[in-house]
């Protein structure tokens, strides 16, 4: 596998056992099982809010990330604004489910 989807992989796991962790620990108002919720449903938020920017990830991963901060391909604003507006969407539902 490409070294971005192993370290995407990898992250999502600690990411996933730190949430469950505080959940379980009493660290955050809610339990193990309200942070799991909370956790599917980020990552969902995040992967519909990633569908209009997946051809600019695309050809960026493509090339290699050899790129310098000045020539990679710019996100336009509206990408920016639909993941953040879907991942709290999608985070108010998780609430709102886990409660």
């Amino acid at each position: 596998m490409p070294r971005p989807t192993v370290m995407a992989a990898g992250l999502s796991v600690v990411f996933l056992l730190v949430m469950t962790g505080m959940g379980g620990l009493g660290a955050v108002p809610w339990n193990a099982r309200q942070m799991m919720v909370m956790y599917s449903f980020t990552w969902v938020g995040f992967t519909v809010g990633a569908i209009p920017c997946g051809r600019l990830l695309r050809d960026h991963l493509r090339a290699g990330g050899g790129q310098t901060e000045g020539e990679a391909p710019a996100v336009p604003t509206r990408y920016v604004v639909f993941m953040c507006v879907t991942v709290s969407l999608m985070l108010l539902l998780a609430y709102a489910l886990a409660t």
